[in-house]
């Protein structure tokens, strides 16, 4: 399991790590492998319903969502977003994830969309993932490349959250095969990993998910139907989302789920 905080953006030295999440004071330096958080909890965090899920099973879950996003928190989600993909400023101040999307041109791109690459690993130390990669890297390129790229065939790269289909998440779907097999790469039950991945790999589609946003949002039974039935309940948010990454400049490129996770992860972090 990973045994890293997803502090996504600067590194922190063991004795300053926690006051520096509640004080909001960000320092990079060489690597946090010191570092003794607290184990992942060992339950999963998608169990996908059979049938499609329905919103009233997520309530206070898109309650809080509707306030980041069209709500009373809007514009602290917009200084969260505008300070987190900032580019000018010290080096120390800025937020490595910003990236995570862009490097090496994306994990969506046509060259490498089927295939998991070094790069895609590299990218996972953008949001703070460092926890054996040597043998994270071993698995997705060599032990279980085929069967990654099988599943990654049948999972588009043009088609967003919002506009897919539950069947595209439902267990057995090539996403949760995927997920599921990702989870084992470099150990077991890496479902923090597994997500970033995931995400890396299908931007649009498959959400970046972690141990902040999850107890933010109260640890809901199935973290993909929390965020598609909220998607799907309403097409006014889907499109209030857009609008407020359309507000932040030079971010056309980032996914809404992104953007999403980056509001998430700001406020839970704060």
């Amino acid at each position: 399991m990973d045994q890293q905080y997803e502090h996504r953006g600067c590194w922190q030295p063991a004795e300053r790590l926690e006051t520096s999440r509640r004080a909001h004071t960000f320092r990079r330096t060489s690597h946090d492998a010191n570092i003794n958080p607290p184990k992942e909890p060992t339950t999963v965090s998608i169990t996908p319903p059979a049938s499609t899920p329905i919103a009233a099973d997520y309530v206070s879950q898109h309650q809080l969502l509707d306030r980041c996003v069209v709500g009373d928190w809007r514009e602290q989600s917009l200084a969260d977003m505008r300070q987190y993909f900032r580019d000018d400023g010290p080096a120390e101040a800025l937020y490595s994830g910003r990236r995570f999307e862009r490097l090496a041109g994306g994990g969506d791109t046509a060259a490498v969309r089927d295939v998991i690459t070094p790069a895609d690993v590299l990218a996972l130390t953008f949001l703070s993932i460092t926890d054996r990669l040597p043998a994270v890297t071993i698995d997705v390129t060599e032990t279980y490349a085929d069967r990654i790229t099988k599943l990654l065939t049948q999972l588009p790269t043009d088609l967003a959250m919002h506009q897919a289909p539950w069947e595209h998440y439902a267990a057995g779907s090539p996403a949760f095969e995927l997920w599921t097999l990702l989870c084992r790469c470099g150990g077991k039950q890496r479902w923090v990993m597994a997500h970033k991945l995931s995400a890396r790999k299908r931007p649009h589609l498959l959400p970046v998910y972690d141990n902040e946003v999850a107890t933010l949002l109260q640890r809901p039974k199935d973290s993909w139907a929390c965020l598609w039935t909220w998607l799907h309940d309403n097409p006014k948010r889907p499109k209030a989302l857009s609008e407020l990454r359309d507000e932040v400049s030079g971010i056309a490129d980032i996914s809404l789920l992104r953007c999403l996770d980056v509001v998430l992860w700001m406020r839970a972090t704060r």
